[in-house]
């Protein structure tokens, strides 16, 4: 809902690009590494990290979402 939207929106950049080509576009993780120029690894990373931070966002730990530069 609008909670996970609001989470989403606050992700670093490249966490929710990923996010956001895999959930919503339904992109493989293949796809994703050719869209944003990154090994298939990078973007298991990132996917893993970003559903990491909004997990722990829900289930009550509220952790300031980190900006990574």
């Amino acid at each position: 809902g609008e909670t996970v939207q609001r989470l989403i929106a606050q992700l670093p950049d490249q966490f929710r690009e990923a996010l956001v080509l895999r959930e919503i576009n339904d992109l493989s993780y293949r796809e994703i590494a050719e869209v944003i120029g990154a090994p298939v690894g990078t973007v298991m990373s990132r996917l893993a990290r970003a559903r990491t931070q909004i997990k722990a966002y829900l289930d009550g730990e509220r952790p300031a979402l980190r900006r990574v530069k």
